[in-house]
This record gives C-alpha cells, structure tokens and sequence, in this order.
C-alpha cells in the first residue's frame, strides 16, 4: 500500500478508498508514506485533529470543514474514517464530489478508510478503491516479538505460530499471541488458529468442517493412495502441487468425509462453501460474495476450499441469462478467475468439490480442478471394512468379528451411509449393545439408494467408470454390462470353424 498512496498522489488523484480491517496499521503506513506532509484525521463523531500526535485542530469541524481545510494548503493529507456509512448520501458525496478539483489542484490527498467500499456511481470514476493487503509473515513475526519481549518467552514452534496467526490483523495477532500464552511460558498454536476460526465464522460466508482423521473412512484405497503420494509430498514443490480436485460419485458413498480427510492429512482448515447461499439479490453481489470467499481463503492459507455439491449452485448456468439474468453465469465466471490465479500464483489453496452429477459441470469448471475420481458403491472388502469401524465406534465392550462379514453380506449395493445407519440404528435399538438379530431387523428397514434409484444409479456408475478415476479400493460392484456386440461374431466364427474342421474342433 505504501508505494501505490505515493503514486497516486504523485500521479494527482484526488482521493484514495482503502479497504481494510487494520485501519491503525493503514495510519501507521500513511505517516509513514508522508513524513513531510500535514496528516489530518477526522471521524464520523466530529473534530479534526493532527494524525500524528491527536493534538486539535478544529475540535467542531465536520466531514465538509475537512474536505475544505484538506484543498487549504498544498501537499495536505486527510485521513477520513466512518465515511462509508454515510458516503451513499446524496449531500454527503456531493459535498465530497465538489472538493475534489481543488484539493487535486492544491497536489493534497483525502483518503478514505473502512473495512469495505461500495462507491455510489457518481464517484466510481473519481477515486479507486484500493484492497489493502494483510499482514506479511514478518509483519506478524514483529508482533510474535512484542509478545515475547513482554513475557520474556522462548518461542521453539514459530512457524507454526506464524502460519496460525495469517489472515490476522496485526492487532489481532497480537491478542491471539497473548490468549495463546501459557503459564509454563509456552505459546499454543491451536489457540491462535481457534482466534483465527472465530474471524472466519463471523464473515458468514462459509462454515468451518472438522478435519477428520483418515482412520474414518473405510475403503477408497485408490483415493488414500492418491492422497498420500500425490497430493501431499506435493505440496513441497508448489509448482506441480495438486491444486483441486473433483470428487463426483453415488450420494453417501464418503465424498464429504474425504475432503475432510483430506484437510486433515494436510493439517490444514477446511472451509465449506454452499454456493446456493452465497447468491444475492442485487445486481454484482453474487459474483462479490464469491470473490469473498476466496479472499477470505487466501487471508488464512494453507487452507483447504471445500464446494460441496457443487453441481446445484451452477446447475443452469448454460441458460443463465434467461432463467436468473446471468447471476449463475457471472458466478461460474468469478470462480474460473479465482481457481486460475490460485494455480497461477502457486497459493497453498486446496479446491475440493463434490458432486453427484459431474456431468451438470461447466466443462472450463472441471478443467481448472485437474485430479477427478469417482467414488462408487462399495465392494464387498469395503463394506466389510466400513462396517467393522462403524462397529467400534458405536458399540459398547466386545463386538463379534463376524458381524462386519455379516454386514457385508447383507448390504449389496448400499453405500457407506446406509451401512452407518445400519449400526447406528441397531445400536440404538439394543442400547449399544449390537447382536446380529438386531442388525438383521435394523436392515429390513433400510432401502438402499441403488434400489430404489436403481435406472438413476446404474447410469451414474455407468458414466463413472467409464470417464473418471476409481476412488475404491478395488473394482467395486460394476453395473451390468450391456450385451456386446461382437459375442454375436464370435458365436458365428466359431460355428463356421466347426464345420471347418469337420465338426471335431
């Protein structure tokens, strides 16, 4: 921000918007920026004061009196804070609108600080609006030091306070670092990173998902293998990392607990996004929230990026422009240019998304996540082994291995879900306490999706196997193959070599 407030005014711009939550460290920079300069800060509740020792210089004066001392004298700079409620009015951006050519004359500057702007029209051509960047790392690592220095602390785990403190103002940091510190004169990084999680689920934007730990999930050994020797040994060498990945397959079959696998594995967040929630009613604010999103994401990475169903907050996007006025189009456009810059920039963001229908996709969407796997129905080495830890993990005391086998058996074609509701309801029903007649009555009561679904399904699997990468351990119960062709040319070469050979081949 520093060198880019210079240019500007040497370049003579008027004004100046700053988007940013550490309005003190933007001051902080500006009298830095203009050493030689009159920095006068003003504020929603009235008076001017001197920005760098808060001495009075007009203790009545208000918005308008500012913008006038500001174009007074050559080189003046004015900070103006609260604006942002109010610069939506008409008299409050007029008033402004109309200062502007002197004070541009007079080679002065106003600069505007809030969180966010939302320029009326009238001044969208006027001043630019300037995201100022967070904290660097030694930014962050100055205030570790203050902390230290004021608690005399020996601080062994740095980086890994560091990395849970970015995406913090410098103010923030500062008082995770403090909440952090221990009485055994240690600093916990979880604590940071919980500070941190809390900024997170304030922006309402997305929901924070537990990372899971891969002792969860049953099968899918070609999705495990992937992960442990693709996805993370690559992440060293951030110009092959893995930047996204698709996880498209039958409902209930482990995709969500995957991605927070995943996230788990890496050790980093996982942020859940629904995109259907991010959709707003007026015009741009869609396409905003979504540019959030990823800010919010980049503000606190390495962090995993979690779409789940994708599918059905893009569906349609093809006929957008008649059915929402171009809302989902401008929504599929904004992510494309987000997941390119991640990949670009080589930024340690993991994109997942989940689906059920991978086909509902833009094709530019699926080429931007560039590992795709299908997670089929499980075979029946998987279901035994999904049953096995859903045993152990709702049963009390001692469970008969064969229970798993027996779960396997009379689970063909269910997903990993249904075979979870199998244990949880039998556990249920004998209060923990699971026999293999309570497991028989719990599954008469289960219809399994592929049943029920069975046209739906077999299609979906159908498509899966035959365009996708197969997540499952082993080649799971594939779909009835239609009848080929050529058993038709093969029966008839074969008769015709009878005769051949005289009837004895």
């Amino acid at each position: 921000m520093k060198a880019t407030l210079l240019h500007y005014k040497a370049a003579g711009y008027p004004a100046v918007a700053i988007a940013t939550a550490d309005e003190d460290r933007a001051i902080g920079s500006i009298l830095t920026d203009f050493p030689k300069s009159l920095v006068m800060r003003v504020a929603s509740m009235g008076g001017i004061t001197n920005a760098r020792d808060g001495s009075a210089i007009d203790e009545k004066a208000a918005y308008p009196a500012a913008f006038a001392r500001c174009s007074g004298r050559e080189n003046n700079v004015l900070i103006v804070l609260d604006f942002q409620h109010i610069i939506k009015n008409a008299g409050a951006y007029r008033t402004l609108r109309d200062a502007l050519p002197l004070v541009k004359s007079r080679g002065a500057l106003i600069v505007l600080i809030a969180p966010s702007w939302t320029l009326p029209a009238e001044l969208e051509h006027d001043m630019p609006v300037i995201n100022d960047a967070l904290p660097s790392r030694d930014e962050i690592n100055a205030a570790l030091e203050v902390c230290k220095a004021a608690t005399n602390a020996t601080v062994e785990n740095s980086a890994a306070l560091l990395d849970a403190a970015s995406g913090l103002t410098i103010a923030e940091a500062e008082n995770a670092f403090a909440l952090a510190y221990a009485v055994d004169g240690t600093f916990n990084p979880l604590l940071v990173s919980d500070e941190k999680m809390k900024r997170v689920r304030q922006s309402g934007l997305v929901e924070i998902s537990k990372p899971a730990d891969i002792s969860e999930l049953g099968g899918l050994g070609e999705l495990q293998r992937c992960i442990r020797e693709e996805i993370i040994p690559s992440m060293a060498d951030r110009e092959i990392a893995a930047s996204g990945m698709i996880l498209d397959g039958v409902p209930g079959t482990g995709k969500s607990l995957s991605a927070r696998i995943i996230s788990g594995m890496l050790g980093w967040p996982c942020l859940r996004v629904d995109i259907a929630r991010l959709k707003g009613s007026l015009v741009g604010q869609s396409e905003s929230n979504i540019i959030s999103v990823f800010k919010l994401a980049r503000a606190i990475a390495p962090v995993v990026l979690f779409f789940d169903e994708l599918e059905k907050g893009v569906g349609g996007f093809a006929s957008s422009a008649q059915s929402d006025s171009g809302v989902t189009l401008g929504m599929v456009g904004t992510i494309l240019t987000q997941l390119q810059e991640i990949r670009d920039n080589n930024e340690k963001i993991f994109v997942i998304a989940t689906t059920n229908d991978y086909q509902k996709l833009p094709a530019e969407l699926t080429r931007r996540l560039e590992i795709k796997f299908f997670v089929d129905l499980p075979s029946r080495e998987e279901r035994e082994e999904i049953a096995a830890k859903k045993l152990a993990k709702f049963c009390n005391g001692f469970v008969k291995e064969s229970y798993a086998s027996d779960i396997a058996d009379m689970s063909e074609k269910w997903t990993g879900a249904e075979i979870e509701d199998l244990v949880r309801s039998a556990a249920r029903r004998s209060r923990r306490n699971i026999t293999l007649d309570v497991l028989k009555a719990a599954a008469a009561d289960i219809k399994p999706i592929a049943l029920v679904r069975s046209e739906e399904i077999s299609k979906l699997r159908e498509w899966g196997h035959a365009n996708l990468r197969l997540a499952n351990t082993k080649q799971a119960d594939t779909p009835t193959p239609k009848t080929r062709k050529v058993a038709k040319h093969e029966t008839i070469n074969s008769s015709i070599a009878d005769v051949l050979s005289g009837g004895n081949a």
